[in-house]
């Protein structure tokens, strides 16, 4: 008899099709469920005076969820959403050789994500909040609205607080008050012992951060079986598998974290330090991906890209992160690696 499957070996994924418009001006891409024709996302670009910026907007609201950011000059690539502060974004930068996860052209990032077991352990009334210390100023905190599994990302502002008007007191006042603290200080002396000073709420711990890792994979086309293989389709065919600048596949993957010492700080605290330990293993685990993409962009095609994005729904749960904050990252990418030789070009400037 078969054992049964429990379900979080169960895999869900969710498939999209990317496709490049025909309108060149704003180098739009659209992105639509696996056989559907109606847009979901679609990424468009702006020119400003530095900075070349575009845009993924969500089709059914017309809503920016996302902007990334490079300069017309120099090299880097920085995701922002319209809810982080002024200055907050998120880096893609470029994976060091030191890596045991090193790829050529890959590239790396981090941000805070909100797993389900981390959530569920927080009341409902606790939030967290984006600030911008010597950590968090590159990446982002997830909010948890209520106990739930599912997230939204970016995250939702803060619960307004109480305003509280304080008024500046004239010279006679803060005179009547220093002598009505003196005669308190002279009565409590001479009575019981001070009571013990009021207890500060516990403090929230920050979300956790996730390392993530985009590297290029290639995939040969092989023909179905079923498939007339005709002398075209093999010359096709190795044109393709042997054409590594017309191959965009990829995949992005978290990078699973090693297990950290019981007696360490960061078990102590909660905290999750922000470059990534390299285990001592040298052969580290092998990062499963949470979405691939596969290129299907015919040969021969110049600025235009077409494939399927396959995204892990489970890890997506898991990590308690929208599905949208992943496909920016995908859109992203790709455009990197068609892009390729002059980001190099511009990095070693």
């Amino acid at each position: 008899m078969s054992q049964p499957t429990h379900p979080r070996d169960v895999h869900e994924y969710s498939r999209f099709s990317v496709e490049t418009s025909d309108v060149l001006s704003d180098m739009r891409v659209n992105v639509m469920a696996e056989g559907a024709e109606r847009v979901i996302w679609y990424k468009e670009r702006f020119l400003a005076d530095e900075e070349i910026i575009e845009h993924l907007v969500e089709n059914a609201t017309s809503t920016i969820l996302w902007s990334i950011h490079r300069p017309k000059r120099g090299w880097y690539i920085r995701l922002c959403s319209p809810s982080f502060p002024t200055g907050t974004f998120i880096p893609l930068i470029p994976l060091p050789q030191t890596s045991p996860f090193y790829a050529d052209a890959a590239l790396s990032f981090a941000c805070r994500t909100n797993p389900p077991s981390y959530s569920l352990s927080n009341s409902p009334d606790q939030r967290f909040t984006i600030t911008r210390d010597s950590i968090d100023s590159d990446v982002t905190v997830t909010d948890s609205p209520r106990n739930s599994a599912v997230h939204s990302y970016p995250p939702t502002p803060p619960r307004q607080t109480p305003a509280v008007i304080v008024s500046p007191p004239s010279p006679r006042s803060i005179n009547a008050k220093l002598e009505e603290v003196e005669i308190v200080v002279a009565a409590s002396s001479s009575s019981a012992p001070e009571p013990p000073p009021a207890q500060r709420p516990p403090r929230t711990p920050l979300a956790p951060i996730t390392h993530f890792l985009l590297t290029p994979h290639s995939t040969p086309h092989v023909p179905q079986p079923t498939q007339s293989v005709s002398i075209f389709a093999r010359v096709m065919s190795a044109l393709k598998n042997n054409a590594p600048s017309h191959a965009y596949s990829f995949t992005l993957s978290p990078i699973p974290s090693p297990n950290p010492s019981p007696s360490s700080s960061a078990a102590r605290d909660g905290s999750i330090p922000a470059i990534p330990t390299i285990p001592a293993d040298p052969t580290p685990t092998t990062p499963v991906p949470l979405l691939t993409f596969h290129d299907r962009t015919p040969v021969w095609t110049v600025r235009s890209n077409s494939g399927t994005l396959e995204i892990d729904k489970t890890q997506v749960r898991t990590l308690g992160v929208d599905i949208s904050f992943y496909i920016a990252v995908a859109l992203t990418y790709l455009e990197f690696l068609s892009e390729r030789e002059s980001y190099l070009a511009a990095l070693n400037d």
